[in-house]
């Protein structure tokens, strides 16, 4: 009888101490998030004007390009060279502006989704500890978590309320 009543009390014990855990799929999170899905509009709109903006530069270039051919034939060779010297550093400038310019797209989209990565983090701290969650995982496909069972997955539910909060 001692040991029944011994074992029943580490039954109950063990049950007061137990986590309660969830995990999220990150990638899921990630793509329907409606923060991320402005971040990938608003980065494709900023891509476009400055494409717009090189191909104005880019025009006059290649109309300088074609006119050079057309003369070519005419020049001596000191004014050819002069020619493709002048065409080659506008070339470069031009390479050097495109450059520029998707390194500056680059650091923009990587610093918001830092800033997005934060929002999610905190917005999932934020849901665990509402929700009486000890952890919540992050799963990214088939990655850390190799099972979870589906009761456990809150990814919808920390969706609804990151997309209710960005609608804010």
């Amino acid at each position: 009888m001692k040991k029944l009543l011994v074992f029943a009390f580490a039954v109950v014990l063990a049950s007061c101490n137990q986590s309660k855990v969830a995990y999220v799929d990150v990638e899921v999170l990630m793509k329907d998030y409606e923060g991320t899905k402005a971040l990938e509009s608003r980065m494709k709109e900023k891509q476009e004007v400055k494409a717009k903006e090189l191909d104005s530069l880019t025009a006059p270039f290649q109309a300088k390009v074609q006119n050079y051919y057309k003369a070519a034939q005419s020049m001596s060779p000191q004014k050819r060279a002069e020619a493709e010297g002048a065409l080659q550093q506008e070339q470069q400038f031009l390479q050097a502006q495109q450059q520029q310019a998707s390194q500056e797209l680059q650091k923009e989209t990587q610093e918001s989704y830092e800033i997005i990565t934060k929002v999610v983090d905190s917005l999932v701290g934020n849901f665990a500890k509402s929700n009486g969650y000890n952890m919540i995982f992050g799963t990214s496909g088939k990655g850390t978590v190799m099972y979870g069972d589906d009761n456990l997955d809150v990814t919808k539910q920390v969706l609804e309320m990151l997309n209710k909060e960005y609608n804010k």
